[in-house]
């Protein structure tokens, strides 16, 4: 009898055991997957908005209206926003108008606590990308929380791209539909703010966090409506990108694209010719979007719009029309190989490819910068390489023009940030990653992107999802390590708005504060990692960021 009881408990248990875990939302509960290898609990592909399809196409996205009863299941994710690059990430997934979900990650145990949120938010140039790409796996820095002492919620989000979440023109902005793609990240920081607590996360506590384009995003969002944000996240991680990166056209640069595709698809004539567009089967808009993009190459991009970006970024910067919360900013050392000329042998090269990049440049600024930016592979990026990556095959302008998009792109915009967060006596946490990827080219350097897999402390060894490269054999163990220390950094600095919180695999120096007194940047390299003072190009940076950066941002 006894045998019997025990039995029956044992299977009750077990039964227990297996039941997924659930999270009760204002509209319904949904069912998720425990996940035994990390214990923790994933819910994927939560909907946060209506689908914006239909008369919501083109649209700011609408609150969710409907409950439910029952269980609804999480386990799968949604689908990628359409991206406006037929040969990115986006391609090879099931691209969809119904792609504004979301991913939560929660370690197992902590019933009934609160922990601080962290969001993701993708990069892709605002063109593509998606939350769930293989890099970007959120139960490595989760784990990486928890054993840091610094427990976190993880969650990542979907956001419309490209012309479906950027579309600009006269007949966008009367209507008042500009930046739709921003405006989804804020949907979702609100449904968040009103549900993570059902998935043991603080609403009181959220971090937003992102690369490139997410790290642009979280500027923005920092900027929007003037910095009225303040109920919605409470501290920002920017990767590699800054409100200041992006260059700012009015709608008229964009109307002659509009018109062009809306002559591809047969709009032109009608009287109303957004409504049309609605109207439009997406699978024609999308390839005729591409086909108006082989005549005009020019990307729909976050928009000036007198409301959400109520001015020029560095004007609102400067204002201190932001919200005044801690940040940490970063850039690797070599971004500009990802976004420099390329190719390219003489001075009059380098001008004419500063034309054209950053038509808003005149002449006697174009000649300061080559001056700043002198003629010397030996200083210009993937930088410490000596004469390397000069002359016939890469161009004896390579270096010097890689150099010089570098700074003006990221490395310029994060010192700004930085400086403008000490000047209004905030936290702000400064680094410099100097650590590429297994595989990468030595001509780059470490280029663009290159911190992301040891944030996300990812030891895959390939990423068959995307172009991501891995960390690549490590004997000795000194990636990982590395990864380990800049993953439990930023989750400390989620959970507690100070890096330092962390318990690290090791002894490391602290961080220390950004101060525009005593400069200091957290230098991150395998087997070299110190703190850096951040004067280097001082002259050059101070006169891209401040004499002439309003000219680079048209």
């Amino acid at each position: 009898m006894r045998f019997t009881f025990c039995a029956v408990l044992a299977m009750a248990v077990g039964l227990a055991n297996a039941s997924p875990p659930t999270a009760a939302t204002e509209k319904g509960i949904y069912a998720g997957e425990h996940l035994p290898t990390f214990n923790q609990d994933m819910f994927i592909g939560i909907r946060y908005a209506q689908v914006p399809t239909g008369s919501l196409r083109f649209r700011p996205p609408r609150p969710l209206t409907k409950s439910w009863s029952g269980q609804k299941t999480a386990v799968n994710y949604g689908n990628s926003c359409y991206s406006s690059e037929p040969n990115t990430d986006n391609a090879f997934l099931t691209q969809s108008e119904d792609c504004l979900t979301l991913n939560i990650v929660r370690p197992s145990g902590y019933e009934g606590k609160k922990l601080p949120v962290g969001v993701w938010i993708h990069g892709g140039g605002f063109t593509s990308g998606v939350s769930f790409r293989d890099v970007y796996n959120l139960s490595y820095p989760v784990q990486q929380s928890v054993a840091g002492g610094t427990p976190i919620v993880a969650v990542s989000i979907n956001y419309r791209v490209g012309p479906l979440g950027f579309l600009a023109s006269e007949e966008v902005q009367k209507e008042g539909s500009l930046n739709n793609g921003l405006k989804d990240q804020v949907a979702a920081l609100l449904w968040i703010k009103q549900n993570i607590e059902a998935f043991n996360g603080n609403s009181s506590q959220i971090t937003i966090w992102g690369e490139s384009a997410g790290a642009e995003s979280v500027s923005m969002l920092m900027l929007a409506y003037g910095g009225k944000l303040e109920s919605l996240f409470h501290r920002g991680i920017m990767q590699s990108g800054s409100a200041t990166t992006q260059q700012y056209h009015p709608i008229s640069h964009w109307q002659e694209k509009y018109a062009i595709i809306t002559q591809l698809v047969g709009c032109d004539k009608q009287s109303d010719t957004l409504d049309c567009l609605r109207q439009v089967d997406i699978n024609k808009l999308v390839f005729m979007v591409n086909v108006a993009h082989e005549r005009i190459k020019r990307h729909f991009a976050p928009t000036i719009d007198g409301d959400f970006i109520l001015d020029w970024p560095k004007n609102l910067l400067q204002s201190g029309k932001f919200m005044k919360i801690p940040i940490i900013s970063g850039a690797n050392m070599d971004e500009g190989t990802s976004f420099g000329p390329g190719r390219i042998f003489s001075t009059d090269e380098v001008k004419n490819w500063l034309n054209t990049a950053y038509a808003g440049l005149n002449s006697s600024s174009i000649q300061k910068i080559l001056t700043l930016y002198p003629d010397d592979p030996t200083e210009g990026s993937p930088f410490g390489t000596g004469n390397l990556y000069s002359g016939l095959i890469f161009g004896n302008q390579f270096k010097r023009g890689s150099a010089i998009s570098g700074d003006i792109t990221l490395i310029g915009p994060r010192r700004l940030s930085c400086e403008v967060w000490d000047k209004a006596d905030l936290d702000v946490y400064s680094y410099n990653w100097n650590q590429s990827d297994y595989g990468v080219p030595g001509f780059f350097g470490t280029t663009h992107f290159q911190e992301v897999i040891y944030v996300f402390d990812n030891p895959s060894t390939a990423f068959p999802q995307s172009s991501s490269f891995p960390m690549g054999p490590d004997p000795t163990g000194s990636k990982r390590r590395l990864g380990d220390l800049i993953s439990r950094f930023f989750m400390a600095f989620i959970a507690t708005g100070d890096p330092n919180n962390a318990k690290q695999n090791g002894t490391y120096p602290p961080w220390p504060k950004y101060s525009r007194e005593n400069p200091k940047n957290y230098y991150f390299r395998e087997n070299d990692i110190r703190i850096e003072i951040d004067d280097w190009r001082k002259e050059a940076i101070s006169f891209l960021n401040y004499d002439v950066g309003h000219q680079l941002l048209t």
